[in-house]
């Protein structure tokens, strides 16, 4: 065979190989590229990764006024306590931590954004790709070292030099195209849906209204409605006013009994809603927008309802739900009853939305399923005459991530704590009587009559939460195990305001209030809390302990009074108490504050009952 045939032939094979290595790269491409989902599918997978929360600011002016005091009174101040590490001095911002922590402990925990297929290529090919490249850059070599065929193989290979160093260019090579080779197939593999899925979740429209997508920032558009995740319903009322009575079922997932939607109005009298079945397919959709309800009223629409049934049994399917600005459902003389589990709550408004309750029944059993609730964009939600229970772990009678206002009430939650409140939001409670177990949602770390915490997981705002309570009463169960463990009030990684109004506490730990980090909730290091206690013709009884990175300022006024110790383990990052002349303290064990603030110069409304009360490190007392 002459020369040029044998170049002929040797370019062939190496096209060949060339092809061969083509089609590989072609047949891994296939095998790592899912079909592209419809495009039902790709809202709802962008619906999901969206949302945050209201920047709506809580009324937190309550608690203003219980710091001043007149030139008279006797104030003993300290800059720091005599117990605070260096590694303290940083500022207790718990909410400028941005960590998206575990789920929060009253509400199912949120779906993760959709991930990219994985594109990881099977050994087996890796092997042809590399058998292949070996092969081909064999042949390429075959030709440089004879020449193009000037040289038969025993004179291109005669010493064995040149045979050790084609070899290694050999291997060299084709361990650097086949790496090549495969990294190429990697990128090429990556579905462009995943790459518009990505666009989306940086809050630049893939979230309602553009805004960030769950990254704690607090910040929303309240605008925001159900239109981001399609609302269907079994009966739908829209543009115009209805009357509606009767019954209304609904069997289909992500179906609502009952849908008001684009600024209608609907009376609703002695009708009966039920969602019989159909679990929701998205968590997010049910809680954020309220796909999957007994009743759905979504932005500038409106619900009047009286003497209705209303029942859920369905997973994430809330009873009464109104979400977007201008949302607002009444309802009266109603009963309202969910048995599904994931957020299938009571009462629940998001993103503006409103809802006014008098004289209801609501009654939850499934785990996360709290019976008065607002979650992103931020709700309000009021009740009054009415009576509340859960059964659920992880279900207090109030989780508020917006505003919710019980009076007249009566509450029991025998799986969970009786309010939580998550970010700068608030819950007021008036006239009414809470009963709880006490039982948290996270390793035994949340355990408490009361909870205020900041998750951020972008549900809500970050800022103070407020929780104010007037001639009520809250109970820890004497017949839950908690009893004699839960703290009446917990507070971590967020600022907290607690107005106490002749309020009656019943709870068997001795604690009346616990403020520090845990593991669960923030970054290490400062996640503790910053707390306001106002209390007015109150009477307050137990322990308070905080941890380093924790500060309480304590206001007793109107005839207030406290019996406990105060920071025993001188803990505390800083503490500040003040006394009017008409409030008293009695000490049961050696009390640490920062500084006192005390009407009476003479300490006559202290009783140390033999203890000592120690002021930025100097007893008081003898």
């Amino acid at each position: 065979m002459n020369r040029a045939k044998k170049n002929i032939l040797t370019i062939i094979v190496t096209l060949l190989l060339t092809a061969s290595i083509g089609f590989t790269v072609y047949q891994i491409k296939s095998q790592n590229t899912p079909p592209s989902a419809p495009t039902g599918q790709m809202q709802q997978q962008t619906n999901n990764q969206s949302g945050s929360s209201s920047s709506d600011s809580s009324d937190n002016n309550s608690s203003s006024n219980n710091n001043s005091s007149s030139s008279s009174n006797n104030i003993i101040k300290g800059d720091n306590s005599n117990n605070q590490n260096s590694n303290n001095s940083s500022n207790n911002s718990n909410n400028s931590n941005q960590q998206t922590p575990p789920e929060k402990p009253s509400s199912d925990q949120k779906q993760n954004a959709p991930k990219t297929p994985s594109t990881n290529i099977a050994t087996k090919y890796i092997v042809l790709l590399g058998a292949e490249t070996f092969f081909w850059v064999l042949s390429i070599l075959y030709l440089i070292f004879t020449g193009f065929h000037k040289r038969s193989f025993k004179e291109a290979f005669a010493s064995w030099k040149k045979f050790t160093v084609c070899g290694l260019a050999a291997i060299l090579m084709t361990c650097g195209l086949t790496f090549g080779e495969t990294y190429v197939v990697k990128q090429l593999s990556t579905p462009a849906q995943m790459q518009q899925l990505g666009n989306n979740s940086n809050g630049t429209g893939g979230g309602p209204g553009g805004a960030p997508s769950g990254n704690g920032s607090g910040s929303s558009n309240s605008d925001n409605d159900s239109a981001s995740a399609k609302a269907t319903a079994t009966k739908t009322v829209s543009k115009n006013n209805k009357t509606l009575s009767g019954s209304y079922t609904s069997k289909k997932s992500d179906q609502s009994a009952v849908l008001v939607k684009n600024g209608a109005t609907l009376t609703l009298n002695n009708a009966v809603l039920n969602k019989a079945s159909g679990d929701s397919s998205n968590t997010e959709n049910s809680e954020f927008y309220g796909i999957n309800a007994g009743l759905l009223v979504t932005t500038k629409s409106t619900a009047n309802v009286t003497n209705a049934k209303i029942t859920t049994s369905a997973k994430g399917s809330n009873a009464v739900f109104a979400t977007g600005t201008n949302a607002k459902i009444n309802i009266s003389d109603s009963m309202i009853t969910t048995t599904g589990s994931g957020s299938a709550r009571g009462l629940d408004a998001t993103y503006g939305g409103t809802i006014n309750a008098d004289n209801v029944t609501v009654s939850t059993s499934g785990n996360s399923c709290a019976t008065l609730a607002t979650d992103r964009g931020e709700g309000t939600v009021t009740a009054k005459n009415s009576t509340l229970s859960t059964k659920g772990t992880g279900s207090p009678v109030i989780y508020s991530t917006g505003k919710i206002s019980i009076s007249n009430t009566t509450g029991s939650a025998s799986g969970s704590q009786m309010v939580v409140i998550e970010g700068k939001n608030s819950a007021t409670v008036t006239n009414s009587k809470l009963t709880a177990s006490g039982q948290g949602n996270r390793n035994n770390v949340d355990n408490s009559g009361i909870m205020i915490y900041q998750s951020m997981s972008g549900d809500a705002s970050t800022g103070t939460g407020t929780f104010t309570a007037k001639n009520s009463t809250l109970s820890i169960s004497k017949n839950s195990s908690y009893y004699k463990k839960a703290p009446m009030f917990f507070v971590t990684n967020t600022d907290a305001v607690i107005n106490l109004t002749n309020t009656k506490l019943s709870y068997g730990s001795n604690t009346l209030l616990s403020v520090k980090g845990t593991s669960e909730w923030g970054q290490s290091g400062s996640n503790g809390g910053t707390v306001k206690l106002n209390a007015s013709k109150q009477t307050l009884t137990g322990n308070i302990s905080l941890d380093k990175l924790s500060t309480l300022t304590m206001n007793l006024k109107n005839s207030s009074t406290y019996t406990g110790t105060i920071n025993a383990k001188n803990s505390a990052k800083k503490i500040s108490l003040t006394l009017d002349s008409s409030s008293k303290i009695k000490l049961t064990g050696d009390s640490y504050v920062t500084s006192l603030n005390d009407e009476d110069s003479s300490y006559s409304n202290i009783d140390f009952n033999g203890y000592k009360l120690y002021v930025n490190g100097k007893a008081i007392n003898k």
